[in-house]
């Protein structure tokens, strides 16, 4: 991930046409979403866990027992690419039986740091639009073809989860 004071940013969905998919689920256990989907994301995405980053997490204890937890995945691919994936559970049960909504969204950005002054320049901004015009587009397609085919499979599995 490139760290910039200012930075242009370029971000396309991996789940076109919408911006998140939901994921619904009634039935035993809606609690094994928290504990499945970290191991299920670090599986599918080819990540180690420590880019797996739990950002929020509560638990209400009583009748019903509500858990909310979201996550954040960070796969780099380059210098100036990376895959920003976020994922959350939000579920309540009561008895053992209850609901949850996993909610995803994933997108590949790419950034462009713009911190000195040569970056700022005319001449540079220049030659970056055409190395990323000439050279770096066929690229970015690569990684967005294979991102939707990580949340295809991503979202295949979460599916098969809430069937169950």
């Amino acid at each position: 991930m490139v760290w910039a004071r200012t930075k242009l940013v370029i971000e396309d969905s991996l789940i076109r046409p919408r911006d998140k998919i939901f994921f619904d689920y009634k039935g035993k256990n809606p609690h094994k979403f928290y504990e499945e989907l970290p191991k299920l994301m670090a599986t599918v995405f080819r990540i180690h866990s420590e880019n797996i980053h739990e950002k929020k997490f509560s638990v209400t204890k009583g009748d019903p027992e509500k858990i909310k937890a979201e996550w954040e995945i960070v796969k780099d691919l380059d210098k100036f690419s990376y895959y920003i994936i976020y994922v959350s559970v939000d579920g309540q049960s009561s008895k053992g039986h209850g609901a949850a909504r996993v909610t995803v969204e994933a997108l590949l950005r790419t950034e462009y740091p713009q911190d000195t002054y040569w970056q700022r320049s005319l001449l540079y901004e220049i030659l970056r639009m055409f190395w990323h015009k000439f050279f770096y587009t066929s690229k970015r397609h690569t990684y967005v073809d294979e991102g939707r085919g990580l949340i295809t499979v991503f979202l295949d599995d979460i599916k098969s989860m809430t069937r169950v």
